[in-house]
């Protein structure tokens, strides 16, 4: 491969394997991570890292908390990061263990990020074998 070949990566989601009785079932996540607007370029680890520092920093902006049932220790987190540094920005997250350790979304709208968020969280039900889903309704 020459200097100048370019390289096309495709990010793929991560799944979780559930062995049951009758088999194996793979759930594959929603979306592969961290799903960004239209037309952004990939961010780089430490762009993640800084938006997740800022919610960590930013308790208050923490607009939705849902809790996993896959996973006891972690949530799926809504943050609406405002101010000259963030401009608006919205924000979903993993938080385990005291801490954004995730970054799900970023988003210039916070029903977009809220609805990434829910879709996780029903993936932890799908994956736990429950039957009943969350949705979000705006009006």
């Amino acid at each position: 491969m020459s200097e100048s070949s370019n390289v096309r990566l495709r990010r793929k989601p991560d799944a979780r394997v559930v062995e049951h009785p009758s088999g194996v079932t793979a759930y594959p996540e929603p979306y592969a991570v961290p799903v960004l607007p239209p037309g952004w370029a990939p961010l780089d680890e430490s762009d993640a890292e800084a938006v997740l520092h800022a919610c960590d920093d930013l308790p208050a902006a923490c607009r939705l908390r849902l809790g996993s049932l896959w996973d006891g220790s972690a949530e799926y987190r809504v943050y609406c990061l405002h101010g000259d540094t963030w401009g608006g920005v919205h924000a979903a997250t993993q938080f385990r263990f005291g801490r954004n350790c995730r970054l799900l979304a970023i988003a210039h709208e916070s029903r977009d990020v809220a609805r990434i968020a829910i879709e996780f969280a029903n993936w932890d039900l799908e994956s736990a074998g429950a039957t009943w889903r969350l949705r979000l309704d705006l009006e």
